[in-house]
């Protein structure tokens, strides 16, 4: 029985896998959720935000000295672009000593050149570099200047240029003014000279000095201090100061070797650095405005940035380096779900930039609003793109005036990071649930098939190709519990009876032999007797088609024993070694006495073809391929057998002119009782010749194979038999 074709549908397999997908389902569900949650978080900070710009505006209402141009506060800024001049708690005396600077000392800034725009390549801190403060009290501005320099070297009154010696410069910038640029310069240790300079700094203007600013210069171990005292009156809040300290090593040469810039200078494009004066009442209340992940701004009516305070991003601690295998793959893990949260949720990047908080104004569209007098709220993203920044504004009042802004900012990853972190569970713990349950669907499913796969291929195996029972038993799945094995146990109940049945068929055709002989002979001798009887019934058309008929039962018993016999009689035949070409043609020569009215033709190319066989089933099968021949072929036709050898096989095949082999039978022509009809009354076809060929050939390990003639004119059978070793 031929094997049946596979199923075009899905596997049980593939139907399980499909179950355990819909779990995707759970997080997917969750995903809806969270994704929900996000809007409402986002919309209730920006809530939170604007209550606290509020509550920030309401501490800043009604101080209109904060929003003052001539005060600020540094330390609040960050990395200063502006000067800062510090309240001076004592009265300071221009003689090098600089205790009396007081606790001011500790705010000095340092200038090192390591902006890389002032210094060459070898340039060394240690040689050259100073630290400086501006402090006021009552009319006059301060400055000190503390100058790490490994050789000081005079000024040399008998040069009339003033840059061949180490000196301070400064630089001074006033709103409607030209810039003026003055050089502080010693001979000696003590009170130094002032002088109004050129744009080169190399040549003063006038040959006096400038008394309005007093000076004072002290050798130290490692450089020199200079004190500084200049009036208020020359600077107001919308000037702007540089200061610049050059350095001359050799005193013979006397050129500048480097020099050290504590602002923005002139020769750049940038304006220099603002002079403001230092609120400590104005630090505190700002610095109590600090608060953790967010960042506050305040601005006056200029937009210009009066404070900042706080950051948009914590300072995560350093991950320790991953050592064991189990470490780094479940950093590499954590790492793949990071990015896979930040997909989905938008990004929650703890890493990201954003303005920096030393710019002196910000020109967003919301400042603008805001100092209209409208609260606002606003979402921008951050310079880089990894964070979305939500922002609230609320102005800053005094009376009816507007006096500033403030605007609280803060990153939607902060706000973001509990929803992450449920996003992570939720899915985390999905995806080991499908995993765990996808691994057992799979795992039953394999099982499943592996036992439907051996059950099949014990029923295929357990009927044979002709549609004999081989095996009424099915072993696999015999002593299974569940449905499986009551279909193994079922099919082989069924088995079993079809085996009962097929054994009675087979028994069948010698039964009605051994039954329907003596009937006949008793019709016949009947008919015999009658003839001689009555001489007359002898040319009688009843006795003719009544002997016809005898003849026809007699072929029809004759067939069906035939076939039964051979394939009981094919398991006790002994082969032998014969040489094919003889026996073929042995046969045509006796063939072509038989039927004198006939041609037959044998070509032959290869000689010998010994086969390993029974000669007498060869020329039985030989007889039936020349019966069909005969029968079907065209009368006065030739028939032609041709004998040749094809990789280790001797083929034979028989053509014949007449009718063509149907197409739709050529794989069933050698099956039992298939006939394409029938040539007289005298013959009976019960489809049983070719089916002999079949079972010849099969025994032999051969084969037989039926198709029409290329030009149409006919068909041809071919016999394909192993050669002997």
């Amino acid at each position: 029985m031929a094997k049946a074709q596979d199923s075009r549908g899905l596997s049980i397999r593939s139907k399980l896998l499909f179950v355990a997908l819909a779990l995707i389902l759970i997080p997917w569900m969750g995903y809806e959720y969270v994704k929900g949650m996000k809007t409402f978080l986002l919309q209730g900070q920006e809530s939170a935000l604007s209550l606290t710009a509020r509550a920030v505006s309401t501490v800043l209402n009604d101080r209109p000295e904060f929003f003052d141009p001539k005060t600020g506060a540094s330390e609040l800024i960050g990395k200063p672009t502006d000067l800062y001049a510090y309240s001076l708690p004592n009265f300071i005396r221009l003689d090098g000593d600089v205790s009396d600077w007081g606790e001011l000392l500790e705010q000095t800034l340092r200038y090192d050149g390591s902006n890389g725009l002032t210094c060459d390549l070898d340039y060394d801190p240690d040689t050259l570099s100073y630290e400086s403060i501006i402090g006021y009290r009552g009319s006059y501005l301060y400055g000190l200047f503390k100058v790490t320099d490994d050789h000081w070297v005079p000024r040399d009154l008998a040069r009339r240029s003033l840059d061949n010696s180490d000196h301070l410069r400064l630089v001074i910038e006033n709103p409607g003014d030209r810039v003026k640029r003055y050089v502080l310069t010693a001979a000696a240790p003590g009170r130094m000279a002032v002088y109004l300079m050129d744009e080169n700094w190399k040549y003063p203007l006038t040959g006096e000095p400038n008394y309005d600013f007093e000076a004072e210069l002290t050798p130290t171990e490692k450089g020199y201090v200079v004190e500084l005292r200049l009036p208020r009156f020359l600077i107001d809040s919308q000037s702007r100061l540089g200061f610049i300290v050059a350095d001359v090593d050799d005193p013979k040469q006397r050129k500048i070797e480097r020099v050290i810039i504590a602002s923005k200078s002139t020769e750049s494009d940038e304006p220099l650095s603002r002079l403001l004066i230092h609120s400590p009442e104005v630090a505190k209340i700002l610095r109590g405005l600090n608060r953790p992940v967010a960042r506050i701004w305040v601005l006056d009516r200029q937009q210009q940035v009066r404070a900042v305070v706080g950051k948009l991003s914590r300072d995560l601690p350093a991950e320790p380096i991953p050592t064991s295998l189990g470490e780094r793959f479940k950093r590499w893990y954590d790492g793949v779900l990071h990015d896979i949260y930040n997909r989905i949720i938008g990004g929650t990047e703890t890493n990201f930039e954003d303005i920096a908080t030393d710019v002196a104004e910000r020109n967003d569209e919301i400042f603008k609003r805001a100092i209209a007098g409208v609260p606002q709220t606003e979402r921008r993203p951050s310079l880089d793109g990894k964070s979305e920044i939500l922002m609230a504004a609320n102005p800053v009042w005094s009376a009816d005036q507007v006096l500033g802004v403030v605007v609280v900012e803060q990153s939607s990853n902060e706000i973001l990071s509990s929803q992450i972190q449920i996003l992570e569970n939720v899915i985390s713990v999905t995806l080991l649930v499908i995993v765990i349950i996808t691994a057992a669907l799979i795992l039953f499913a394999s099982r499943l098939t592996l036992r439907i796969h051996r059950l099949r291929n014990a029923t295929d195996s357990a009927i044979g190709p002709d549609g004999r029972v081989r095996n009424p038993q099915i072993k696999e799945e015999q002593n299974a519990g569940d449905e499986i094995g009551d279909l193994s146990r079922s099919i082989s109940a069924m088995l079993d009876r079809l085996s009962q049945y097929t054994r009675y068929l087979e028994g069948l055709p010698d039964t009605l032999a051994h039954e329907l002989n003596n009937p006949l002979n008793v019709v016949n001798s009947s008919l015999d007797n009658l003839q001689e009887e009555i001489p007359a019934t002898q040319n009688s058309k009843y006795m003719t088609r009544a002997k016809n008929g005898i003849i026809r039962l007699g072929s029809i018993l004759t067939n069906l024993t035939e076939a039964a016999n051979l394939e009981d009689a094919l398991n006790s035949e002994s082969r032998e070694r014969f040489d094919l070409v003889r026996l073929v043609s042995s046969y045509i020569e006796g063939y072509q006495l038989t039927h004198p009215d006939r041609k037959f033709e044998l070509v032959i190319r290869a000689h010998p073809l010994n086969i390993e066989g029974v000669q007498d089933l060869i020329a039985q099968m030989l007889d039936k391929l020349a019966d069909n021949a005969v029968d079907f072929g065209k009368e006065g036709s030739p028939i032609l057998f041709r004998l040749d050898e094809l990789n280790n096989y001797a083929r034979l095949t028989i053509i014949n002119q007449g009718q063509l082999l149907p197409h739709t039978m050529t794989d069933r022509l050698f099956d039992p009782m298939v006939s394409l009809g029938k040539k007289n009354a005298k013959q009976s076809r019960l489809g049983l010749g070719l089916y002999v060929v079949k079972l010849i050939a099969e025994f032999h390990e051969g084969q037989v194979e039926a198709a029409n003639r290329p030009d149409d004119a006919g068909a041809m059978f071919t016999v394909s038999l192993p050669l002997a070793a």
